[in-house]
């Protein structure tokens, strides 16, 4: 389903920055404003005009029929596509009577593909190239009601994985294993894959600040750090959960109560008005008070949506620690993980919704340390 009224606005918004078009490289903003993913997500929004369709040839009927719109161009080849591109963007740029450079947004991120960008680049040298984070940054970060069902969706899909996590994790058992069976159960529960990967940390690499699932195997004692982002209809929902498979040494067991408090007095104190960074005062104030000040990481939230990290995220920009929280926006606490040397690494990460009436959490899995051995 094409969003024009999303389209409208990102329109206006483009005008306002004095950018001439949207060139679209990436799956969020792609299912952001025409409602559905492909492969290789290609369209030019112009700042005037309908939006231009980049689709493979035999894509184009069922582009055409879902969005109704006259400039589909097709490709059959990575040369063609680009080509496609480069043509449409003269058009405009000849159109539009530009005397000079032609201003063309395009998003700066994780997955943006950096040889396409710089083949268009040097295929069209009268076009500079800027970030379009000033216009999609700000619509996306309040969530419409559709935005949140779908996400609901999406933390009911966490849990999923989440209590399977708790079912198969055994001693002995590698950590790639484990989060086979979480995979495959976020699956069966509806997900669309991963927006990362699947984290299982055990023992030393508990202490990591990212993580991923290697042969090691799981040894009675272990703190485990299992971290979930699955995706559902493009959108995602983030959930961490630190375990220890049998009994825990009251070192874990103080690590993994000072977490729990600083995300309650994170959650308990978040509203709106309140800039992003001030979260982070909270939770340092608390590990502080616990004894583990040192060991503390920023970036205690951020936001979540079509990305698994979105503005505000001052993990990766940290001017985003002055972004005001509003009403509408879908948050994460709990991002950062407290590493306590000869101790272990914990973290405990929920996905929750500003909505007018308070807070809401969509994450519920459990926050229970010990897994005992004989329920393993």
């Amino acid at each position: 389903m094409l969003h024009h009224d999303r389209i409208a606005r990102v329109q206006t918004r483009m005008r306002e920055q004095g950018i001439d078009a949207y060139l679209i490289l990436t799956h969020d903003d792609y299912i952001y404003l025409f409602g559905e993913d492909r492969y290789q997500p290609r369209a030019i929004i112009p700042a005037v005009g309908e939006p231009i369709i980049i689709t493979f040839r035999g894509e184009e009927d069922e582009v055409r029929s879902a969005f109704g719109l006259k400039d589909v161009k097709v490709f059959g080849t990575v040369g063609q596509q680009i080509k496609d591109v480069v043509d449409s963007m003269r058009g405009l740029f000849q159109q539009g009577g530009h005397d000079g450079k032609m201003t063309v947004g395009v998003q700066m991120g994780f997955f943006t593909p950096a040889f396409l960008l710089n083949m268009f680049q040097k295929a069209n040298p009268q076009v500079q190239v800027v970030s379009i984070a000033p216009v999609m940054d700000e619509l996306r970060m309040v969530k419409s009601a559709d935005e949140v069902a779908i996400m609901h969706r999406a933390a009911d899909i966490a849990d999923a994985g989440m209590r399977r996590a708790t079912e198969v994790l055994w001693p002995g058992l590698t950590e790639n294993e484990v989060g086979a069976e979480i995979e495959y159960a976020m699956r069966k529960a509806g997900g669309h894959g991963v927006a990362t990967p699947v984290f299982v940390n055990s023992g030393i690499r508990s202490r990591w600040l990212h993580g991923t699932v290697t042969d090691k195997r799981i040894e009675v004692g272990d703190l485990v750090v299992i971290d979930l982002v699955p995706r559902y209809l493009g959108y995602c929902a983030n959930l961490c959960r630190t375990f220890v498979v049998g009994t825990p040494t009251e070192d874990q067991r103080k690590i993994h109560a000072a977490y729990l408090k600083a995300q309650q007095v994170v959650r308990d104190n978040l509203k709106p008005g309140m800039k992003i960074k001030q979260l982070d005062d909270l939770a340092k104030a608390v590990f502080t008070e616990s004894g583990y000040g040192d060991y503390f990481v920023s970036g205690i939230s951020h936001s979540i949506g079509l990305m698994f990290e979105e503005t505000p995220a001052p993990t990766i920009h940290p001017a985003d620690g002055n972004v005001e929280i509003r009403t509408g926006m879908t948050l994460t606490i709990g991002h950062s993980i407290l590493a306590v040397p000869q101790v272990g690494g914990v973290r405990l990460e929920d996905t929750y919704y500003l909505a007018e009436d308070g807070l809401q959490q969509l994450t519920h899995a459990s926050v229970e340390l010990e897994l005992p051995i004989a329920i393993c």
